[in-house]
């Protein structure tokens, strides 16, 4: 069932950031349009917000990975867990110092949080179920 559990959430995350990254990184005016962001036509910019939706997108392929292949499996965990609560922290940051953004991000925000949350507890499940116990060692004996 947790093998289950595991891959269903690792193909969503991955499923997710790859559709995040991939009209980041192509067509970012257009993606940005939908939360009221216009880019214009600032080549910096652009190349600004083009890195992070290659970054995405190859993440995303990569946390797919794990849900393939078990030996990714655990790499996968760890870089959704990064990714997704890394940006969702960063946004509650920047909700708290710029204020509330357009709802679209807060959605982001809190889809991001939810994400990194369950990859985290997978990863951490997964740790606790691979962790053996500790035994006593041996007694020692008094000289």
């Amino acid at each position: 069932m947790r093998n289950r559990v595991t891959k269903t959430v690792l193909l969503v995350a991955g499923v997710s950031g790859s559709l995040i990254g991939t009209p980041l990184l192509f067509i970012p005016k257009v993606f940005h349009g939908w939360s009221g962001i216009d880019l214009g036509g600032q080549v910096s910019l652009l190349s600004e917000v083009r890195a992070p939706g290659g970054a995405l997108l190859a993440c995303g392929l990569l946390i797919m990975a794990g849900a393939l292949w078990p030996r990714m499996t655990f790499t996968s965990l760890v870089v959704s867990t990064t990714l997704y609560l890394s940006y969702g922290v960063s946004r509650v940051l920047s909700l708290v110092l710029d204020g509330a953004p357009a709802p679209e991000l807060v959605a982001a925000m809190v889809a991001e949080l939810l994400i990194g949350t369950l990859c985290a507890a997978l990863l951490l499940g997964r740790e606790r179920a691979n962790s053996r116990p500790l035994t006593p060692p041996e007694a020692v004996p008094s000289v």
